[in-house]
């Protein structure tokens, strides 16, 4: 049986606002967010306490950090054609991570596809690639559905669907960087693009492009349920994401043991990963 670990360090400032939190321990687990600097301050403290740690938690907090960094870059550019908006659903996006996050932490409800990633984090023997693809797999196939229907409520999806495709994009661009990060600390990480089948599409690029479509899925499917229904069909969801993790965690013996050949030449510190993965921004396109 996995032993729920109990990080100490700064468990982030999310609103909790889902089915696994009751009114009182919303108001005593976690403060709220107001902003996108509060939730960027936020991730800041949880990739600090991990990498002082050695806490591979802190690996999707990392890549998350860089993610919501560029979101704030483009607000300030007038990149996205509602700012405010943008910065609403973002903020509400990395609020379902810290409170999954924060529940996990003080040993309360947390959703099951974030109670595997965070539980795998305290096993060394996924690599790199894996505990990320964990983290984006709780995020996108769970919380990015739920986020966009939430968001959506008492009015049309549409508004919500070019959010929901922003914040895809920017993801979709930092992953040539996050794979260059990875290649530093993990040098076999094309032989686990091979035992992916993916050929020259990353498996992150792929995982990416598959979640995409289950979210608006789920939005799409959330958006017209309410009250006991809603919480059972999102409790499904999760499950599903569960099954899927378990898979990124667990592909079987051939797998597993290639997997082992990559993770053997990934001696990277943990700290040190979070600081390149943390410093990715988009690639720079010409032409």
């Amino acid at each position: 049986m996995t032993r729920r670990r109990r990080v100490s360090g700064p468990v982030g400032r999310g609103t909790a606002t889902h089915p696994y939190f009751t009114q009182s321990e919303r108001a005593s687990t976690v403060p709220a967010v107001g902003t996108l600097d509060d939730t960027i301050s936020s991730l800041d403290d949880v990739v600090d306490g991990c990498a002082a740690e050695q806490d591979r938690i802190g690996y999707f907090a990392a890549m998350y950090l860089a993610v919501t960094n560029t979101v704030r870059d483009r607000i300030g550019a007038g990149y996205f054609a509602d700012g405010p908006r943008m910065e609403r659903f973002v903020t509400a996006f990395a609020g379902r991570y810290l409170d999954a996050l924060s529940a996990w932490r003080a040993g309360k409800p947390c959703p099951a596809s974030w109670t595997l990633a965070f539980d795998t984090a305290g096993n060394q023997r996924p690599i790199v690639l894996q505990h990320l693809l964990l983290g984006m797999n709780a995020h996108i196939n769970l919380d990015l559905g739920v986020t966009a229907a939430d968001l959506g409520d008492g009015g049309t999806l549409d508004a919500v669907k070019a959010d929901f495709d922003a914040v895809n994009d920017v993801l979709g661009q930092l992953v040539d960087g996050c794979q260059g990060a990875l290649d530093e600390v993990s040098p076999w990480m094309s032989l686990a693009d091979r035992i992916g089948g993916r050929g020259d599409e990353t498996m992150i690029r792929f995982s990416l492009v598959a979640a995409r479509r289950q979210a608006w899925s789920v939005a799409t499917m959330l958006s017209g349920l309410h009250g006991d229904a809603r919480t059972r069909r999102v409790a499904a969801v999760d499950a599903t994401a569960e099954l899927v993790g378990r898979a990124v965690a667990h592909p079987g013996f051939a797998a597993s043991a290639a997997l082992l050949i990559v993770r053997a030449r990934e001696r990277t510190k943990p700290a040190d990963v979070m600081r390149l993965l943390a410093a990715v921004r988009p690639a720079v396109r010409t032409g």
